[in-house]
């Protein structure tokens, strides 16, 4: 799978990107996004609804390439380091992919990490508990993704999947240029695009992949707050951060990557 990238340089950011203003609006297949609560945000459904909607989360990232969206631009030290790699996954819900770095992406490459799961809601972390508690390398973490208690540089990656379209563009911009002025290697951010495809093709995978009613209901919704990868874009160079890149991938997800040098 080749995977595309739009440029970051200034030439291409003037031109091609539109103005925080434009952020939202409608376009060719794509509609004008909304800012609306997703059900599972609201607090609907019992605890058992909540494991269902995020254990068919899960499921659709693993089939559809989500979880290697991130995990491929991880870079690993090109030495042993005395401290393990400290990684945070920002809204993790189910907690899974904290899991999937330390039994599986750590392990592959023979180095330790720290993983931290963040999230606002306590059923999510909940949830998250039960399935990371036999990890000693997982410390769960309730906080408001606008106000992160972690010190500058002592995190190695900032990490995040199906996250960013739970912001607006204002508060989407704060939250990027924060973790990026806090992380000490990088952010990888990875995401569903706004379009009428995305939302057609996810009605079809329904019967497959989304049979409760949050996954259904949220996840046509949650395309409909997404970004376009030139919004994404526009927002991460508004923080400050000049050299994003933001990868797309089929079938419509997108990645954001901004690297420092350590």
């Amino acid at each position: 799978m080749t995977n595309s990238w739009i440029s970051s340089s200034k030439a291409s950011f003037e031109e091609d990107v539109p103005p925080i203003s434009k952020i939202g609006d409608s376009a060719f297949l794509i509609p004008k996004r909304i800012e609306q609560t997703e059900l599972l945000d609201q607090g609907a459904g019992s605890l058992a609804d909540v494991r269902a909607n995020l254990d068919e989360m899960w499921k659709v990232s693993q089939v559809f390439g989500g979880i290697d969206l991130l995990t491929r631009y991880i870079k690993t030290p090109f030495q042993r380091e005395s401290q393990p790699m400290r990684i945070v996954d920002l809204g993790t819900g189910s907690g899974k992919l904290a899991l999937h770095l330390v039994r599986n992406w750590a392990h592959k490459h023979h180095i330790q990490v720290c993983v931290y799961p963040l999230d606002l809601s306590r059923r999510n972390l909940y949830i998250a508990h039960e399935n990371t508690k036999s990890e000693g390398d997982i410390h769960l973490v309730q906080a408001n993704g606008l106000a992160l208690p972690f010190a500058a540089d002592c995190i190695d990656y900032f990490v995040s999947s199906l996250f960013l379209h739970h912001f607006s563009p204002d508060s989407l911009i704060e939250l990027l240029g924060a973790i990026y002025k806090l992380t000490r290697r990088g952010i990888i951010m990875s995401d569903i695009t706004r379009g009428i495809l995305p939302m057609v093709a996810f009605r079809l995978i329904q019967p497959f992949f989304a049979r409760h009613f949050l996954t259904r209901h949220d996840g046509i919704l949650s395309i409909k707050r997404a970004y376009c990868p030139e919004e994404l874009l526009h927002m991460a160079q508004a923080a400050g951060i000049r050299n994003a890149r933001v990868y797309t991938h089929f079938p419509w997800r997108m990645t954001l990557v901004a690297d420092k040098h350590v």
